[in-house]
């Protein structure tokens, strides 16, 4: 019985708490994922914005807030209003982030 606790804990971690769903639709929303830009955005700190940003890619094991994105879209924790062009904005700055990493 506490193993099927234990494996229960961790999908409740693995779950976005709405604060976290709030910034990833309004990096959608906006078209960036600057801190400065969604702090102003969601009324929030830029430190708050850049640790919710941490939470997101420990919890979703990612490593960029891109894939945070693409993850978030694939896995529909985000609410879909454009899914085609959202998914190409965000494939595109993917691309553009790798070329400049290079």
């Amino acid at each position: 019985m506490t193993a099927n606790l234990r494996d229960m804990d961790r999908y409740q971690c693995k779950r976005l708490a709405p604060s976290l769903c709030r910034l990833l639709e309004a990096c959608i929303e906006i078209k960036t994922t600057n801190t400065k830009t969604l702090a102003e955005h969601l009324c929030r700190s830029p430190a708050t914005i850049r640790t919710q940003f941490q939470r997101i890619l420990f919890l979703m094991e990612v490593h960029c807030r891109y894939e945070a994105l693409l993850k978030a879209e694939e896995k529909g924790l985000i609410r879909s209003r454009s899914w085609s062009r959202r998914s190409a904005w965000i494939h595109s700055n993917q691309v553009d982030q790798r070329s400049q990493t290079r």
